[in-house]
């Protein structure tokens, strides 16, 4: 049976139209979005496992799709001429023509699929081989490309596999929280699942509120008020109460043992009451200062990067200075067929790519080493200061 596989991170709409899921250990957050964010496919552990089992031939196709530039028109043709091409080069490969038209039947239907032409981000990445298909919608810029080998070209999407620079953006007031899982090309929005508050109201209702200042009109029209302290004490009492929940349920949801750092937005208050009541155990010094509800979610990644890439920064030079330190002794490895081989023992604990080079540089042992490096949960590290000519290693052992 033929494995197709698309898996939405996110949905544009202004209404929830579907949820998916993101994997976070045992627990699984429902991601969705109430605004236009662009469509991002997550690449799963399961995909990398399924492109590592595949025999025979195997085909990869990059397209760009980047708004605003993009028009589902232009992409159906594009998507039709490229799955041409790729069906003749495995014909050309020795594959029966019958076989190489089932290969690339599921990809034939990507270009009448108009609702599917229209939700694009800024690339699309397709993978085919016998028995198995893959569909991914990515955040990071691709140059057009098929190609038909014994191994998946998977350099072009090295950065889309970087989860180590991935972070949180929680922005908070009074009328709305947000939790964004985001990287430098992509953004989701996490359910809350009602563990965080989504809002004041969720921590403090109605008859709450109205029990602790009750405000009743007498005779001539004052106001006679009922509990401690007057309205501004109330007030002031609720936020504190609303941004304290935030704060401490924020572990319960995402987990307190995690590494992804998180930054907050918000005026400066909430931002140190939520600090002083956290749970989770990563949170940036630096954070998106003012009213966060006058921001996209875009607006929210990006300000949000500008505050976690220094720490980015310095965990990737710190990667590399290991690397340095013991070059040259088995443990730094620069000879792409060795670091295959390391790769697929499991040996490799952190691979350096050169984002420079393209996808037809090389042979299809660095693509070989990225795939085999994320599926036994080594790290993808990119550099692009000419420290790395093509590809080096850190080992395990």
């Amino acid at each position: 049976m033929t494995q197709i596989v698309t898996r939405s991170r996110i949905k544009v709409s202004r209404n929830l139209i579907r949820k998916s899921t993101l994997q976070n250990g045992s627990d699984k957050l429902y991601c969705y979005a109430m605004e236009q964010l662009g469509y991002f496919d997550e690449i799963t552990a399961d995909d990398l496992k399924a492109m590592a089992e595949a025999s025979g031939p195997k085909v990869t196709i990059f397209l760009p799709t980047n708004p605003p530039q993009h028009q589902p028109k232009d992409t159906a043709t594009r998507v039709k001429s490229l799955v041409n091409e790729a069906r003749r080069k495995l014909v050309n490969a020795g594959v029966p023509e019958s076989d190489a038209k089932d290969m690339m039947a599921p990809f034939d239907a990507i270009a009448t699929d108009a609702p599917f032409l229209r939700q694009q981000g800024e690339s699309l990445a397709l993978f085919a081989a016998r028995g198995l298909n893959l569909i991914y919608r990515l955040g990071v810029p691709l140059t057009e490309y098929t190609h038909v080998a014994e191994h998946f070209v998977l350099r072009p999407i090295s950065e889309a596999l970087t989860k180590s620079h991935a972070y949180y953006v929680l922005a908070v007031s009074r009328n709305k929280v947000r939790l964004l899982d985001a990287t430098k090309d992509s953004v989701v929005r996490l359910d809350l699942q009602d563990i965080v508050p989504e809002s004041l109201e969720d921590v403090v209702d109605t008859d709450d509120r109205q029990t602790q200042l009750q405000n009743r009109n007498i005779g001539g029209g004052s106001a006679v008020f009922h509990g401690q302290g007057g309205a501004a004490d109330n007030q002031e009492t609720e936020n504190h109460r609303f941004l304290h929940e935030v704060g401490s349920s924020l572990g319960d949801l995402l987990g307190r043992a995690r590494s992804q750092p998180m930054v907050l937005a918000g005026v400066t208050e909430n931002v140190t009451a939520i600090k002083a009541s956290s749970s989770y155990p990563v949170i940036a010094e630096d954070f998106i200062a003012g009213n966060p509800d006058t921001s996209t979610p875009r607006e929210l990644q990006q300000s949000g990067w500008n505050v976690v890439r220094p720490h980015f920064a310095a965990n990737d030079d710190a990667a590399y200075n290991r690397f340095a330190d013991v070059s040259g002794t088995g443990l730094g490895e620069t000879q792409p067929d060795l670091i295959r081989e390391a790769a697929v023992a499991g040996r490799v604990d952190t691979l350096f790519i050169n984002p420079s080079l393209n996808a037809s540089d090389g042979t299809g042992d660095v693509n070989t080493a990225i795939l085999h490096t994320k599926l036994n949960s080594g790290d993808i590290v990119i550099i692009s200061d000419g420290r790395v000519d093509n590809v080096a290693a850190l080992m395990r052992y």
